[in-house]
């Protein structure tokens, strides 16, 4: 069976529904339809019920936090009504960075010795001071862009950071954010992550303005549910794996799994990279988009969430929080107890839980212990932090996003030394019909759900300006095209406008010329 379709979008998570549900507000003469591989909406956000001491309650097992920095989805959140809640971050926290020695403290400032906080202070800084000098809309424009994206970030902390304890902090930072090792990261990808955010502050912390400042009521997954919802029925496919793109000179062919076939006008990639990457397109993708699949593999993260009858660390004045390189290990071929970072995950309904990050190498090791050796290392690490409490829980869920069909990783694919010539055309540039969105091609926020937003509005907008220039406004098309770079269709479209200009400039230059002339001869 052939569909045809105006616009199609593979890929039903936040930044794919995006899209759709822009194009359907900005230009509803446009039909549209949304493949999805997997049988649920929500690509990395993934909301489930969990048992508590009031009954059941929504928590997230994958993208949850939002905040007052990240504009895009702030926005689309309200336009939704869907309300947020702040995370819960007063009380004494916890440390175990160089060894196995756990620390606390309650003030904003961690409980190092003197000289590593100094050294944490200092490294955090000039990493900030060198993010500021990358180019946001072309990383590799940077003045120093050869040498840093022939770096990795293991090699740049080796010889800028100067105790364990501020490496651990970095190395516990990045698992959580990335599911990465530092030494499997660019220097200049790293930097242009942190400049897209606006500091090394801001990703990693959970105060105002910071990355991790919100929760949203009723989780994460609402988002693309309640985007489905706005869109015109059946609208979105599930279980609709993609097989094939091939552009012909007419018009693109899309295959699926399934053996549905549609034609159509123009097609939006809502991906992340390494699943657009075992996709058959024909003619294949330009070298530089070849090249940056192949260089950005996908993290490795495992989220775990444990409920409880009440919150029995907020009781004993903890927030929850903890930063740990993991502990003593507990499982042969594990180098390191499972865990990096864990927060309070208590829902807006007040039912207490705790949710536990095992990412980078830590999830590769414990990936191949059995389940309930897991299980119980993270209890026991709990443990040694908040008491035996924490083995009286309600119920226990993971989510190891390795094992998730058609995501294959989790939370975000990250650049390796030597990726970075090819990161803007081969993540933002269109091929053809083709257009790229998925969070990893932001430049507000990538690698969050505000990264998928602004992407997805973004392909939208060119999509629209290909059919319909006229339907978005003149800075709706500058952000667009600025961002993507396909100015060639702009300036193009805008030849009357050049000409324009063009013509005044050549008549008052004429005309200065004409007044010295004569004002020399009188």
């Amino acid at each position: 069976m052939t569909v045809d379709v105006d616009v199609l979008i593979v890929g039903g998570g936040i930044s794919g529904l995006t899209a759709a549900y822009t194009i359907s507000k900005r230009d509803p003469s446009l039909t549209c339809v949304v493949l999805e591989a997997k049988d649920r909406v929500g690509g990395r956000t993934f909301s489930v019920p969990l048992k508590t001491g009031t009954g059941t309650d929504i928590f997230d097992l994958g993208g949850q936090w939002v905040g007052t920095s990240q504009v895009d989805v702030m926005d689309l959140l309200k336009e939704l009504g869907i309300d947020t809640y702040s995370q819960y971050i007063q009380g004494r926290k916890f440390m175990q960075v160089d060894g196995h020695k756990i620390s606390s403290y309650t003030s904003s400032i961690p409980s190092l010795s003197f000289f590593s906080l100094i050294d944490l202070d200092r490294s955090i800084k000039k990493m900030d001071k060198m993010a500021k000098l990358v180019n946001i809309m072309d990383p590799y424009k940077s003045p120093q862009a050869k040498k840093w994206d022939a770096m990795t970030v293991e090699t740049f902390v080796s010889q800028n950071v100067w105790t364990q304890a501020a490496k651990d902090c970095l190395v516990s930072a990045t698992r959580c954010m990335m599911g990465v090792e530092l030494s499997q990261i660019s220097v200049l990808y790293f930097l242009s992550y942190v400049n897209a955010a606006g500091s090394l502050q801001k990703l990693i912390e959970a105060t105002e303005n910071c990355g991790q400042e919100f929760k949203i009521k009723g989780g994460a997954q609402q988002i693309s549910k309640q985007l489905v919802s706005k869109l015109a029925k059946d609208t979105v496919k599930l279980s609709h794996p993609v097989l094939s793109i091939e552009q012909t000179k007419d018009c693109v062919i899309v295959k699926t799994l399934n053996g549905t076939e549609f034609k159509c006008k123009s097609v939006i990639m809502a991906t992340p990279p390494n699943m657009t990457n075992k996709i058959n397109f024909k003619p294949t993708l330009p070298a530089p988009k070849k090249e940056i699949m192949n260089r950005m593999p996908v993290g490795l993260l495992n989220k775990v969430i444990i409920t409880y009858e009440k919150s029995f660390w907020r009781e004993a004045g903890c927030s929850g929080e903890i930063v740990t390189i993991g502990g003593p290990s507990t499982a042969e071929g594990c180098d390191e107890g499972p865990l990096c970072i864990v927060y309070d995950a208590t829902s807006s309904n007040n039912n207490a839980a705790l949710v536990a990050f095992i990412g980078g190498k830590q999830a590769i090791q414990w990936q191949l212990q059995l389940e309930a050796d897991r299980q119980s290392a993270v209890l026991k690490s709990l443990s040694s932090f908040f008491g035996d409490d924490v083995w009286n829980y309600k119920d226990y869920r993971e989510q190891d996003w390795g094992l998730e069909p058609y995501s294959e990783g989790s939370p975000v694919c990250c650049a390796a030394p030597g990726a970075m010539p090819y990161f803007v055309s081969g993540l933002r540039h269109s091929f053809d019909r083709i257009y790229f969105a998925g969070t990893e091609s932001a430049t507000r926020w990538c690698g969050f759900m505000n990264g998928a937003v602004q992407a997805g509005k973004r392909a939208a907008f060119e999509v629209i300006y290909r059919f319909h220039p006229q339907a978005i406004t003149r800075e709706e098309v500058n952000e667009a095209f600025v961002i993507s770079r396909t100015d060639l269709k702009l300036k193009q479209k805008s030849s009357h406008l050049q000409f324009y200009v063009f013509g005044i400039g050549t008549v008052i230059g004429a005309g200065l010329l004409f007044t010295i002339y004569f004002r020399r001869k009188s």
